[in-house]
């Protein structure tokens, strides 16, 4: 089996895959009779240029940033790790309960506190997988 050359693998792929999603974006947009131009400049400039755009952006993908450096966390230690998600609400979960029920004498110690809590909330909603397949062996998914 021949090898791509890795300027293919890293160049070339990435666009194609880009220009093939703008592409079927565009058929799609068509087929309900809107404008493909009108809904890119829209796209661009509601995240871009208008601040609320900015929080809806940041809102929506931090729990995908985290998710994904968890998973590569978990990959780089040879490991399988499909419950990101699940940890991050749980994590959620975790920030909410430390904040409400410490009374925290200034803000910036709570900061410390609510990520301590997340960590340690999702840590044992991942041990509990981690557990049954160290000492049960059964599997992961």
């Amino acid at each position: 089996m021949d090898v791509m050359p890795k300027w293919v693998d890293v160049i070339v792929v990435p666009l194609f895959s880009l220009f093939l999603a703008a592409f079927l974006s565009a058929l799609l947009i068509l087929a309900i009779g809107e404008s493909p131009m009108a809904a890119l400049k829209l796209m661009i400039e509601g995240t871009l240029f208008r601040s609320a755009g900015w929080g809806y952006m940041l809102y929506y993908t931090t729990n995908f940033i985290f998710t994904g450096l968890a998973v590569s966390v978990a990959f780089h230690a040879a490991l399988f790790n499909i419950g990101g998600e699940g940890q991050a609400m749980i994590g959620g979960l975790g920030v909410a309960l430390v904040c409400l029920f410490i009374p925290w004498p200034h803000w910036t110690l709570a900061i410390f506190g609510a990520s301590i809590g997340a960590a340690i909330f999702g840590m044992i909603w991942a041990g509990l997988p981690a557990y049954l397949q160290a000492k049960r062996g059964s599997h992961i998914v």
